[in-house]
């Protein structure tokens, strides 16, 4: 009893930073244009209650089906350590790499858009390596 109560206020957390988040980011946009459109606070709403309604109808289909085969056997999570372990020193090499090249380059500044394109790329990455890995 105490560990669903837990999961409930964990997902209750989880959801209250979601529309947080949704809801800062309404109000910055009305900041920086000068009108603030409430209407998209539905979205924000609707949006989070509606994926959260689908991740728990598909997580209550999926424990129906597969009854208690577990998704992650030992071999499944050593292979996924042994994936993240191996990316983490690639990009941590790869990433000092790039910047001692760019260093003896005389690149003196970088745009904060192309970060955000280059951390995106990672988080794709190591995402889809993910999948393949649980997947071996």
């Amino acid at each position: 009893m105490r560990n669903k109560k837990a999961l409930y206020v964990g997902w209750v957390f989880i959801m209250g930073c979601i529309m947080t988040g949704g809801l800062i980011g309404i109000y910055l946009i009305g900041k920086e244009t000068g009108e603030y459109d409430y209407s998209l606070a539905y979205s924000v709403v609707g949006g989070t209650a509606g994926g959260f309604l689908l991740f728990f109808l598909y997580s209550k289909l999926m424990k129906k089906r597969r009854r208690n085969v577990p998704s992650f056997d030992e071999r499944s999570l050593i292979l996924m350590q042994r994936y993240l372990m191996i990316v983490l020193y690639a990009l941590l090499i790869g990433s000092g790499a790039v910047l001692i090249t760019l260093y003896a380059l005389g690149v003196q500044m970088i745009e904060t858009g192309m970060l955000i394109v280059c951390l995106m790329g990672v988080y794709i990455v190591i995402g889809m390596g993910a999948l393949i890995t649980k997947r071996l």
